[in-house]
């Protein structure tokens, strides 16, 4: 439940005084902003009267905390709170964020809430009114903030602000008029408005009396709040002031925007701006979020100045720089595979460039489709040239590279990546660009990084030795001179939940570790098993050390330090390289350690669990510990039929996917259920060459691209599992033909 209080600095003053004295030299800098006080509730529990119950009691519980926090201050200066401003402002952060007073609990319970504000900063100039002059400064200032206020709680409350698209307030509280804020939430849309927002009056005073019927408290911490932020604005312009508040660490990490397109953009500033830039930017805003580019072109055109005057400075800088680079971010990671990050003075080149990209791609495929054609012309054309321009036909074709070399990689045909990237490297170094074509330079660096990572993983997982030096060069290069890039892969391949970890430096040297592993080479993996887990593997030898740092409980008794990713590192290499300096003694300490936690909780999926257990058998049965090898299998099927993903369009006897038939099978044929293994062997081959078939199917779709003596037959109806297994299903009579034929599909992570 979120409970906000309404409070206001500079020359809103002459209207209601804040009840800190203003700073001095400071006190026309004018904020009007809303302290929100936020319990958690599910957003489907609101009507739970129980919880309801639980978030007015920790409010009242606050009530308390921030009475005791005045208490202590008054105590410890001899001094009533309202002479206590610098003070006050100096124990601020620390109460706010812990609820503490020069480090010791206010009260015995803790807090269960969280503070957060919502800033609008009034420029000197503002906003142009027709009815504003001719007025007393006290009618003035009532006017301006009557119109702040509104524009302040539509941006809040609207389908555009932040309560448009996350749960809504349950209660307002305002030291001055209630009707007006009533009156302006009338007019907002209802469809944006919690059903249950209220609206009371709070006294614009504090007393030291208690108990006391005067629920001010909220306000004096919202008010110490208005005259922190007055306070961190130094600098010369305004510009200036605006930036160096939005540095302050402790204020950037309280503060949210009235924007919901500024909440997810970390570069984006959270303080709002109440300026006659108002009208251009919230214009501007309603075009992005309507994704009408070529009107967004024409207002960055026609409608921002070249000066930084007043706070035009700072909301070029810090609210429209940001959305546009996010903007060109998004659109190149979408039309070219490969996001890019402009620099500031070069957002207008980057942005005219995709924005055009799109219309000019469609223009290339209406003409495409009007003679006839597939496109192949086009491709043949780029093969025999001796120089290539790098235009939209040249981008849309390493597009179409890219795309194919993540479909290959997904489909298991790794072999299938070297002729794609071998030709998109052909292609690449015929393009002669500018050093000044500020986009064409980054693009074309980070396509050849990009080519280089799937030659070094195609290399790895098909056992060409050039696939050392090939990782060591891509680690090298990141370590200089890092290339973000997003894409969705296989999760055992990506390194986790976020699709950019794929390209880390930790999930290069990651597939490298597993790579040493698989040939052997133990050296290798030494070295730069220490540079991933230091912490771990500055322990030399020293297994025990290595497994309690690997396996331990954290602080909070629930989770382990590591995820089951590194420890199956760990116990892969372990197995490899070092079982015989273990004893039975040994496993059954590490086995006691593996089942403590929920191995399946902090994992992204089950499938490093899976990878695990595996091994955790294999170690199990060299030690005759079978029952624990047993449990082991029937826990890792148990979890793979509860979360792994079913497949579309299977028969009714293929419950799982391929990679969980083969780690099944493996883990049944250690254990000796021979018939079992070979039948989880037969599915699993089944559905590689699925696989297989999927890709053939692909190629002949686009192979064109890539393989100059081929056309693409675009539109080929795709492939159905249900319906090509009953003519293509492959039996062979022993398990080492199934294993021996798989083997070109299961890489050695899978191993």
């Amino acid at each position: 439940m979120r409970f906000l209080t309404l409070s206001t600095t500079g020359i809103f003053n002459a209207i209601r005084p804040s009840l800190f004295p203003p700073i001095e030299g400071k006190e026309t800098t004018t904020f009007l902003l809303a302290l929100e006080y936020n319990y958690p509730i599910i957003p489907f529990l609101e009507d739970d009267t129980e919880e309801v119950k639980a978030a007015r009691e920790d409010l009242a519980l606050e009530r308390q905390r921030i009475r005791a926090f005045v208490k202590a201050l008054c105590n410890d200066f001899g001094k009533p709170i309202e002479e206590l401003r610098t003070e006050v402002i100096s124990c601020l952060p620390e109460f706010i964020k812990y609820g503490t007073y020069d480090g010791e609990a206010l009260l015995s319970k803790p807090r269960k809430g969280s503070y957060r504000v919502y800033p609008m900063y009034k420029s000197y100039r503002g906003r142009k009114m027709l009815f504003q002059k001719h007025r007393s400064p006290k009618d003035e200032a009532q006017y301006i903030h009557d119109h702040m206020l509104r524009y302040f709680l539509n941006r809040f409350f609207s389908t555009d602000g932040l309560c448009g698209c996350m749960t809504g307030v349950d209660h307002i509280d305002t030291p001055l008029s209630v009707t007006t804020v009533q009156q302006i939430l009338e007019d907002v849309e209802h469809a944006s408005m919690p059903d249950t927002v209220s609206v009371s009056s709070i006294p614009n005073t504090y007393t030291m009396n208690e108990p006391t019927l005067i629920n001010s408290e909220f306000l004096l911490i919202a008010d110490a709040l208005g005259a922190y932020m007055v306070q961190g604005m130094e600098g010369e312009t305004e510009s200036e002031q605006l930036a160096n508040l939005t540095k302050d660490t402790f204020f950037s990490d309280i503060c949210e925007s009235l924007y919901k397109h500024f909440i997810f953009i970390s570069d984006c500033s959270k303080i709002a701006v109440y300026d006659e830039w108002n009208i251009w930017v919230d214009k501007l805003l309603d075009i992005y979020s309507k994704n009408q580019y070529s009107q967004l072109q024409r207002l960055l055109q026609d409608k921002v100045p070249s000066y930084n005057d007043g706070v035009i400075g700072y909301v070029k800088d810090y609210h429209i720089g940001p959305l546009l680079d996010r903007l060109v971010n998004d659109l190149t990671r979408d039309r070219l595979k490969i996001p890019l990050y402009p620099k500031p003075d070069q957002r207008q080149s980057y942005l005219d460039f995709i924005i055009d990209y799109g219309s000019s791609i469609q223009s290339i495929v209406e003409g495409i489709c009007k003679q006839g054609g597939d496109g192949s012309d086009i491709y043949k054309y780029q093969d025999l040239a001796t120089v290539l321009t790098l235009d939209s036909r040249l981008c849309c074709t390493f597009y179409c590279m890219i795309d194919a070399c993540c479909v290959a990689l997904n489909k298991y045909m790794y072999a299938a990546i070297i002729p794609i990237v071998d030709k998109l490297d052909e292609k690449l170094a015929k393009v002669q660009i500018s050093t000044t074509d500020t986009w064409q330079v980054e693009y074309v660096v980070k396509l050849s990084r990009i080519s280089q990572w799937y030659r070094a993983l195609a290399y790895a997982f098909t056992g060409n030795e050039n696939a050392d030096t090939i990782f060591k060069d891509l680690m090298d290069m990141q370590e200089k001179d890092p290339v973000r890039h997003s894409q969705y892969l296989d999760p055992i391949l990506m390194g986790g939940e976020n699709p950019e970890h794929a390209f880390s430096i930790d999930s290069l040297r990651y597939v490298l570790l597993h790579y040493y592993v698989e040939t052997k080479n133990r050296l290798g993996y030494e070295r730069y098993i220490k540079e991933m887990y230091p912490s771990v593997f500055d322990l030399d030898f020293d297994y025990y050390a290595q497994m309690h740092a690997l396996l331990d409980l954290s602080e909070d008794g629930v989770h382990a330090n590591y995820s089951n990713k590194d420890f199956y590192l760990w116990l892969k290499a372990l197995y490899t390289f070092h079982l015989d300096h273990i004893d039975k003694d040994f496993w059954n300490e590490m086995a006691s350690l593996w089942e403590k936690p929920d191995k399946i909780s902090y994992l992204f999926g089950v499938d490093y669990y899976a990878l695990c257990t595996k091994y955790m058998v294999k170690v199990a049965i060299c030690f005759g510990d079978t029952g624990r090898a047993e449990r082991y299998k029937r826990e890792i099927a148990a979890a793979i039929t509860e979360v792994g993903c079913e497949i579309d369009d299977a028969p009714s006897d293929y419950k799982w996917p391929l990679f969980e038939y083969y780690i099944m099978a493996q883990i049944n044929e250690t254990l000796g259920h021979l018939d079992l293994a070979k039948e989880e062997y037969h599915k699993a081959y089944n559905l590689a060459m699925f696989s297989k078939a999927c890709w053939q199917h692909y190629e002949e779709d686009n192979g064109g691209i890539w393989k100059s003596d081929e056309d693409s037959n675009f539109g080929i109806p795709e492939l159905k599992l249900k319906d090509w297994i009953k003519e293509n299903t492959v039996t062979y009579d022993t398990i080492e033909e199934y294993k021996q034929n798989l083997n070109k599909y299961m890489t050695y992570i899978f191993d």
